[in-house]
């Protein structure tokens, strides 16, 4: 085969590969080459696993970690639209910590949690959470004077804040100018490599997501209950007829570049389909762990956490073939409060911290606490000031969640907590949108770096850290 013949076939490849990403379950491309651990095989002594949990619409950060001491609440209170004694409709501060239904403090430090999250209470007392405060996309470490500026310098701030799309878009692939096809999950994926495994490095269980979306890797994905499943085939002799027929067709490839490589990934997707099948069907003993609602079903996100659970668990034990580090994506929606923030906040941070205490307790019934580390994000946090209809608008900086066994995760605050007083120091408005104090860029290669990836690689992965000093935040062993 001729030079140009080979770069064409590569390139039909890869255009399959994204082709077949959009068909969901089957979007996926083992035995893709990676520069690092390229034979290392899962095992409970080397395996270790990111998990991305991604808040859709916005997390109001300022009432998931709030002030508890007397100056910081008060700065709190007030600038969420109260009046010290006076309940006023329509503000959005949370009780104070010690009062019914308050803020639930934490040990150790000046700041607790929403009063909805007693799990997430319960495992920072006993060393499992760190908290970042401040984290947002940043291209560079720039001042709030800066930002004022930036009209006459576009190219210091992100493109398009406050805007839903774009900063979903950038948190999942570092704050880079225009589209990117791939995330900064997926290139890290790039550089771990998973050939000669069954499954690969990236796997999302809410669906396509380009937080995983590799320059060669793709990520499989797996349905929130049940096992993988081609449609149309099953164990009936017309439905293998059906297969036969859909193969050879692939198979003989029409001539066409194209086709021979769609053919191969199909060939890959059923076979891995096959391979996972038995390890997400029926019950699982690990679904214990994960709370049950009112309708006696476990929630979207615990779904989720459970499916990844199950993989793990196979992946670590030598189950499935897979590779030695991977890499999970979950998801929750409705965040975007921009009305009735406090009646509808509650019950989705009351969903993460019971599921992500389930999954961490299903880790620790697996012996994986510190192989295992969860951790948030979310497009941007929302204002301080309330907006009209007891909501928030869209806003920058916010604080997010990691979680793992003491051997993974250094429990703490990490970052500055920005001064809660409208149009102040941390203020890039007169409404309460937080200057980040910490990058996207940082956040995730610390994550990298605990996952195994060399300064080279985290430099390939995130294209920003270089114009920041500090790398590595600290937060993991």
């Amino acid at each position: 085969m001729s030079k140009e013949a080979s770069m064409n076939l590569r390139e039909a490849r890869r255009r399959a590969l994204r082709q077949l990403g959009g068909l969901g379950a089957l979007g996926l491309a083992p035995g893709l080459a990676g520069v690092m651990s390229r034979d290392a095989r899962a095992s409970t002594a080397s395996y270790q696993a990111l998990v991305c949990v991604f808040l859709f619409g916005g997390n109001d950060g300022n009432n998931l970690v709030v002030p508890t001491d007397t100056t910081g609440y008060n700065d709190y209170f007030l600038a969420r639209g109260n009046v010290i004694g006076t309940p006023d409709n329509g503000a959005l501060a949370l009780p104070a910590a010690g009062t019914t239904g308050g803020v639930l403090p934490l040990n150790g430090i000046p700041y607790g949690l929403h009063p909805s999250m007693p799990e997430m209470q319960s495992l920072w007392n006993s060393g499992n959470v760190a908290l970042l405060f401040n984290v947002g996309t940043l291209v560079q470490p720039i001042s709030v004077a800066q930002y004022l500026a930036s009209s006459t310098n576009p190219g210091v701030v992100p493109e398009n804040l406050f805007s839903h799309i774009d900063q979903q878009h950038q948190m999942q692939i570092t704050s880079l100018p225009g589209y990117s096809t791939t995330g900064w999950a997926g290139r890290m994926a790039d550089q771990i490599g998973s050939a000669g495994t069954g499954i690969p490095v990236g796997v999302s269980a809410a669906g396509n997501a380009l937080f995983l979306a590799g320059a060669a890797s793709v990520p499989i994905v797996v349905p929130q209950t049940g096992p993988l499943a081609y449609n149309g085939f099953g164990a009936t002799a017309a439905a293998d007829a059906r297969l036969s027929a859909l193969q050879t067709l692939f198979g003989t490839g029409g001539g066409t570049a194209l086709v021979s490589a769609l053919g191969t990934v199909q060939t890959q997707a059923i076979a891995t389909a096959n391979l996972l099948a038995p390890v997400l069907a029926g019950s699982s003993t690990l679904s214990s762990y994960f709370p049950v609602g009112t309708n006696g079903a476990l929630s979207s996100l615990s779904q989720q956490l459970l499916q990844v659970a199950r993989l793990i668990q196979a992946a670590s034990a030598g189950t499935i073939s897979a590779p030695a580090r991977q890499i999970f994506f979950v998801d929750m929606q409705e965040y975007d409060t921009h009305n009735d923030q406090l009646n509808r906040q509650a019950p989705l941070l009351a969903d993460l911290s019971a599921s992500l205490s389930g999954f961490y307790h299903a880790m620790v019934n697996l012996g994986l606490q510190d192989k295992v580390t969860a951790f948030t994000l979310s497009d941007f946090a929302r204002t301080l000031k309330p907006a009209s209809g007891g909501g928030t608008d869209h806003a920058w900086g916010s604080h997010h969640l990691v979680l793992g066994g003491t051997g993974a995760v250094k429990s703490g605050t990490y970052g500055s907590f920005p001064e809660l007083v409208l149009g102040g120091s941390s203020d890039v408005s007169d409404e309460g949108r937080w200057l980040p104090g910490i990058s996207i860029d940082q956040y995730g290669a610390t994550l990298g770096k605990w996952l195994g990836l060399t300064p080279a690689q985290l430099a390939v992965a995130f294209p920003n850290l270089a114009n920041f000093t500090t790398t590595d935040l600290g937060f993991m062993v």
